[in-house]
């Protein structure tokens, strides 16, 4: 079972460590991320509602680092909104390392000019972190939904999901406003951390429901600080993001879900990374992981995953029962282990995700997951080696899946997809990373484009990210001393109603500080296509 989670401090990080001694649930952890002290003000001193910090301006939308504030502190885990009104107007949001709260990038003409600037703290002591935007096309609302949590004095914790809004189109934001509450102190019979957050609003005028906004996210539930479970939720609004609906379970059952830490076989109620997409005439899609399907483990294997797929045709109302979308090779024997104990790539310390990307078609309402497994490396042995890659499963009904096709034929390590289609041309475009095979320490990153089996791609970097030699998020490890533990969970990419596709990655090209403090940071890099 689950043990408490207890904040510790590793060097300038704090990170959350997860006692367990259920294999099954090993990759569940709740993914709270790494906190580095504030750079700018005394920890806690005082509550960023909304301030403006630069401008950008850039004459080719190409390679724009839009963090233009200058900090050595990193920023990460880009999310990208095109205005379904005006394509020209996208707003952009990532983690803040140096406020300890959520990075805005707005911009009115297409990404040659931005404004930027922090947001999105509940308080003072509070950390932000999971950033993701809805743009509502009958208000106008920009809608930012983050994890906000704390550490409290004992070691408990606790996170809320909450909403920040914006009626100028992202240049000022209101307080956050709690969705789904948090508790977390131990002295109550039961704890709650939310995480993982995901949002989208209905943009199709021909939906009932034009206009609603979902939210999702996964709750951690435990008692007496022991794991439970962790259901995914839902809530969602019709006014813009000012008023929510009461939060529901929504991951529901399926016989193959039989490994569970409480209760009988069947509910899928121990899920991580929720993603939400919108269909046409307003169908709502979610996508989850849990390794409670325990027929897709190996022999000698545990904790593999299963994407899963729930629909809601009534608004959010009701839900489907969870249909299985695709099993991954992502196991306890399938990754080697970072110094944190996290899946990473071989001779990295990079914290690394299967979590990838849904997207439906909006003319044909196809359903596609994008996601990073291991299967075409060295798996289910004690000391794994990577060749991870990224594929695509994809529906027609949700209900009947392809076989997972790989997205690109490259040599090394790919991973970090987001995906969406492009309403003009129906091609479907796939952001990720990839590693160099004859410079392993580099990596770039690329723009997949086409249909699953025929991608054409695209180099976006001129420069590569160094992965080993890190200012911040260092390992501290022998021979790998200055290798990155962490660069986000995601990237992501949304294309504008005019077809154009617009694309936000962490990028580690940006060397700061000097003599043994120096490396390299991370910054949200921009283009538009």
């Amino acid at each position: 079972m689950w043990k408490r989670r207890t904040a510790i401090m590793l060097g300038s990080m704090l990170l959350l460590s997860v006692a367990t001694g259920s294999a099954a649930a090993s990759t569940l952890v709740e993914s709270a991320k790494p906190v580095v002290p504030r750079t700018v003000d005394t920890p806690g001193a005082r509550f960023l509602a909304s301030e403006i910090e630069c401008s950008v301006a850039s004459p080719v939308v190409v390679e724009v680092n839009v963090d233009c504030d200058g900090h050595r502190s990193p920023n990460n885990e880009p999310h990208v909104v095109v205005d379904p009104v005006d394509p020209q107007h996208v707003v952009v949001t990532s983690n803040d390392f140096n406020s300890n709260g959520d990075q805005f990038y707005v911009t009115f003409d297409g990404g040659l000019t931005w404004t930027t600037g922090n947001m999105s703290l509940e308080g003072p002591g509070r950390i932000g972190s999971d950033p993701v935007t809805a743009i509502e096309p009958k208000t106008g609302n920009v809608i930012h939904a983050s994890l906000n949590f704390r550490f409290g004095p004992d070691g408990s914790d606790d996170g809320d999901i909450v909403v920040s809004i914006s009626t100028d189109g992202g240049v000022t934001w209101g307080e956050p406003v709690v969705v789904g509450a948090g508790l977390g102190d131990d002295n109550d019979p039961q704890q709650v951390f939310n995480d993982k957050g995901w949002i989208v609003a209905d943009t199709d005028p021909t939906s009932p429901f034009y206009g609603r906004t979902y939210l999702v996210w996964s709750a951690f539930f435990a008692r007496s600080g022991r794991y439970t479970r962790s259901p995914v939720m839902e809530a969602h609004s019709d006014d813009g993001g000012r008023t929510w609906t009461a939060p529901q379970e929504i991951s529901g059952s399926n016989p193959v879900c039989t490994e569970q830490h409480t209760g009988p076989a069947g509910p899928c109620d121990e899920s991580e990374s929720p993603l939400v997409a919108l269909g046409p005439g307003g169908v709502v899609w979610v996508s989850f992981l849990t390794p409670q399907n325990a027929s897709a483990w190996e022999p000698g294997e545990r904790s593999d995953n299963t994407e899963f797929v729930v629909r809601s045709n009534d608004g959010g109302l009701t839900w489907s029962d969870p249909v299985v979308a695709a099993t991954l090779e992502d196991g306890k024997r399938d990754f080697p282990r970072n110094v944190q104990h996290r899946p990473t790539l071989s001779g990295l310390q990079l914290r690394i995700s299967p979590t990838g990307g849904l997207a439906v078609d909006p003319t044909t309402g196809e359903v596609l997951i994008a996601f990073t497994d291991n299967r075409n490396g060295t798996h289910d042995v004690p000391h794994p080696v990577t060749d991870t890659d990224v594929f695509i499963v994809d529906s027609t009904d949700g209900v009947t899946w392809s076989a997972p096709v790989p997205v690109a034929d490259m040599r090394g390590d790919q991973w970090f997809p987001a995906i969406d289609v492009d309403p003009v041309t129906g091609e479907v475009g796939v952001l990720f990373h990839s590693r160099r095979p004859s410079q392993p320490a580099l990596y770039d990153t690329y723009l997949a484009l086409g249909q699953p089996g025929s991608f054409a791609l695209t180099r976006l970097n001129t420069e590569p990210s160094n992965a080993v030699n890190d200012s911040v998020f260092r390992a501290g490890v022998p021979g790998c001393e200055r290798c990155a533990t962490f660069h986000g969970d995601y990237l992501s990419l949304d294309f504008g109603a005019d077809g154009s596709v617009n694309l936000g990655w962490t990028d580690m090209r940006r060397r700061v500080g000097s003599g043994p403090t120096s490396g390299f940071t991370e910054n949200i890099f921009f283009s538009r296509l």
